[in-house]
């Protein structure tokens, strides 16, 4: 569908705090992910907004996309330093974009705020994650001059017990 006028992006500021919340949830849903309790998500998202209004060479950034004043999208950049590239690199992280306003230009709109912020920060690379089988996302990504790589993605929720080691074994995640 198409936006009912021009969508602009900018930084995402406190007050923007319950639309990037309803923006995750929703992205969360989609993928069904489980949701964490709202007010750790709001948190979570002020402790980096706060840090990125502090520092001088803030480690996080978080973009959203209006429309007649209402944000429809957001993504965050995540800067840190890279061995492999021998500089900083900013992983995008939450590219969301709200369910009618896809395909409406929005996307690319964040997208390519997101590239320009990272490039003016001198960042060797930019780098995401999209589900294997968000294949609209892959689309998207590659018409943008995104190339795949072949990786397998290994997590460890620490939020679980971890299982003691036994003789000879060393100590596994959970």
């Amino acid at each position: 569908m198409a936006n009912d006028g021009p969508a602009t992006c900018r930084p995402a500021l406190p007050s923007d705090i319950p639309a990037l919340v309803g923006l995750l949830e929703e992205i969360m849903t989609h993928h069904g992910v489980a949701l964490p309790a709202r007010k750790n998500l709001a948190h979570t998202l002020a402790e980096m907004l706060a840090e990125a209004e502090t520092s001088r060479r803030p480690r996080y950034l978080f973009l959203v996309a209006e429309v007649r004043g209402r944000v429809v999208g957001a993504c965050s950049l995540i800067f840190s330093l890279s061995t492999w590239s021998t500089g900083e690199v900013c992983e995008l992280q939450d590219v969301v974009v709200t369910a009618h306003e896809r395909r409406s230009g929005v996307g690319r709109l964040l997208l390519l705020n997101a590239i320009a912020h990272a490039r003016s920060r001198g960042c060797a690379r930019v780098f995401l994650q999209a589900e294997a089988a968000n294949l609209d996302a892959h689309a998207f990504y590659r018409s943008h001059g995104f190339d795949e790589k072949t990786a397998l993605h290994f997590e460890c929720d620490l939020r679980r017990p971890a299982e003691p080691p036994t003789s000879g074994s060393a100590a596994t995640c959970r």
